[in-house]
């Protein structure tokens, strides 16, 4: 797509996503990095999201520069040396926790999830973050978020379960809840 033809929010995205790509995060490691749901970066990626100020300083921040800057395409991407320490050590931790996952088993978390919707839990709007933490609690089991969202919003649970976007409810993540 030409840039002069793509939208602001379209342009936003694809600047998102190379500064992300740079540093060899994908969106549901990075949507942790900055408290968001993976949801909302890979619509803001496709400018499908209408981002406001606060995430865009959020954002900008997170790589350790300005809104300004980062939304100027010829602004180049600085090296990781040179962004913010933080994002540094979250990149160490992100590759020790991709080693450890390799080595451990992969466990199906659709029959988890499913459980819990048989249960009131979501009879009250919820982040896919706590219903990871519901699930741990219940079955022991660790999942991810984003793992969450992506069985939520695909058939056949998508049928019984409704997503509350963030701008709906007030808050930047998506909220589920049983229809």
């Amino acid at each position: 797509m030409n840039k002069k033809d793509s939208s602001i929010k379209v342009q936003f995205g694809e600047r998102l996503k190379l500064y992300r790509e740079s540093i060899e995060l994908t969106q549901n490691e990075y949507a942790k990095m900055i408290s968001s749901e993976q949801s909302t970066i890979t619509d803001i990626e496709l400018g499908k999201h209408n981002t406001g100020i606060e995430m865009i300083e959020r954002i900008a921040k997170s790589f350790g520069v300005t809104y300004y800057e980062f939304g100027n395409p010829n602004f180049r991407i600085p090296p990781l040396k040179k962004m913010p320490k933080a994002l540094q050590d979250y990149l160490i931790q992100v590759k020790q926790d991709r080693k450890i996952r390799k080595k451990q088993p992969r466990i199906k978390l659709a029959p988890y999830l499913d459980n819990l919707l048989g249960t009131k839990f979501l009879k009250t709007p919820h982040t896919a973050a706590e219903i990871a933490i519901a699930i741990k609690k219940a079955e022991g089991v660790i999942a991810e978020p984003g793992k969450i969202t992506a069985l939520l919003t695909k058939h056949p649970r998508n049928k019984i379960v409704r997503t509350i976007p963030g701008e709906e409810w007030g808050g930047g993540m998506n909220k589920y809840v049983l229809v």
